[in-house]
């Protein structure tokens, strides 16, 4: 009695086991095909682009200070900027 009680529960679970196997088939659950995307290209002349990307500090060979010829201090701006201006002799305001 034992013995046709477990039987029949291993039954059940069997045909069980076979129903979820088949659904997870049908389903695609497992079993899958792994597929791998590729892109493709008409054959033809194209031109090969070569870039580089690069991190650094850009030094000059030769260095040259600029200063004027005569040192000192600007006191007073009789302009402002924006200001309009002709050729010639200076005009007060």
């Amino acid at each position: 009695m034992k013995n046709n009680n477990l039987l029949k529960i291993l039954a059940a679970a069997v045909v069980l086991l076979l129903i979820l196997a088949m659904v997870g088939k049908k389903a695609g659950w497992f079993g899958k095909e792994v597929s791998i995307k590729v892109a493709t290209e008409k054959v033809g002349i194209n031109p090969i682009v070569e870039a580089v990307t690069a991190n650094g500090k850009i030094q000059p060979e030769t260095e040259v200070k600029i200063s004027p010829d005569v040192s000192g201090e600007i006191v007073e701006l009789h302009v402002k900027e924006g200001d309009l201006f002709r050729r010639g002799p200076c005009f007060s305001r």
